[in-house]
């Protein structure tokens, strides 16, 4: 599992002194500091993180550390989330609900550094430690948002979960930064863009950036005319962008395979994600390995 938390305060001294001091105890665990009222809300939605470190009184913006419980719980639910505060008996009512759910994993109260950083770094390092003993949980929660992606009626929220989905599976890969709803000048919209920082050495060839276009349609295929106009999108980038992927809760078209054989003598490549490629990435013991299976598949297969 990929190894990042982010901390969510409203004070810019204490942010920095918690990331450096859990640095230092944690050296394989990236940390993302957040301070700036619109650079936490940015964060929540773009940034990869399977821990939440967050403060609860925030007296100088327009949300308290409940609101943002709340939004965190939505737009990334596998995320565990540690309460650091000196108001905890003020929020308990309000947080009781989350701790029921499991979705807080501790409650702290801020102390003295000396003393508060070890408890940090122990609920950090047991939470860790029971994931990898036992990957199920993960497993099976992502096979269960896929399937409310996939159920859900409401045609705008139906795209949402799908790639908040698909956002969660990027960064279950190790990638940390994954923008939505991306939208150029020319009005071109791309679902999803993510910025190929990771340290893979096959990855790392791909290119700048990945595209990636998510069609949550469970009884209708991706047809040529998807692939057509997704394909074009990677003409835009000035080859910042040469590998697209292409996620369906439906099926790929035959027609669309055939599109795709003719787009072969390009530099650039689009990967197709279905059902079966999908179940593949929930269940896989190690999810980068496997993503890179699937793509080493496709490499002559379209």
């Amino acid at each position: 599992m990929n190894k990042s938390v982010i901390i969510i305060d409203d004070e810019q001294t204490q942010v920095n002194s918690l990331t450096k001091a859990l640095k230092e105890k944690l050296p394989s665990v990236e940390f993302i500091p957040t301070f700036a009222e619109q650079d936490i809300l940015s964060a929540i939605e773009s940034k990869f993180y399977s821990l939440a470190i967050v403060d609860l009184r925030m007296d100088k913006y327009s949300f308290n550390g409940i609101t943002l419980i709340e939004k965190i719980i939505e737009v990334n639910p596998f995320s565990k989330i540690i309460v650091t505060s000196a108001f905890t008996q003020e929020y308990i009512d309000k947080l009781r609900p989350f701790m029921l759910k499991g979705k807080i994993i501790n409650i702290l109260e801020k102390e003295k550094f000396e003393v508060w950083i070890p408890k940090i770094v122990n609920t950090i390092n047991e939470y860790y430690e029971k994931i990898n003993e036992d990957s199920s949980p993960l497993q099976t929660a992502l096979l269960q948002y896929y399937a409310d992606a996939k159920n859900e009626f409401d045609t705008f929220k139906k795209g949402e979960k799908f790639e908040n989905f698909v956002s969660l599976l990027f960064g279950n890969i190790g990638y940390q930064d994954i923008k939505r709803r991306v939208i150029d000048k020319s009005q071109n919209e791309v679902d999803l863009i993510v910025r190929n920082e990771i340290n893979d050495l096959f990855l790392n060839k791909l290119g700048d950036y990945f595209l990636i276009e998510c069609k949550n349609k469970p009884n209708e295929n991706v047809g040529k005319n998807d692939f057509v106009q997704f394909y074009s999108k990677l003409d835009n980038t000035n080859g910042l962008a040469r590998f697209g992927f292409l996620f369906t809760a439906g099926y790929i078209a035959k027609t669309t395979y055939t599109e795709a054989v003719r787009t072969s003598n390009s530099n650039k490549k689009v990967v197709f994600f279905s059902n079966t490629e999908i179940e593949r990435l929930i269940k896989a013991e190690d999810i980068r390995k496997e993503f890179k299976n699937i793509i080493d598949e496709q490499v002559k297969d379209n």
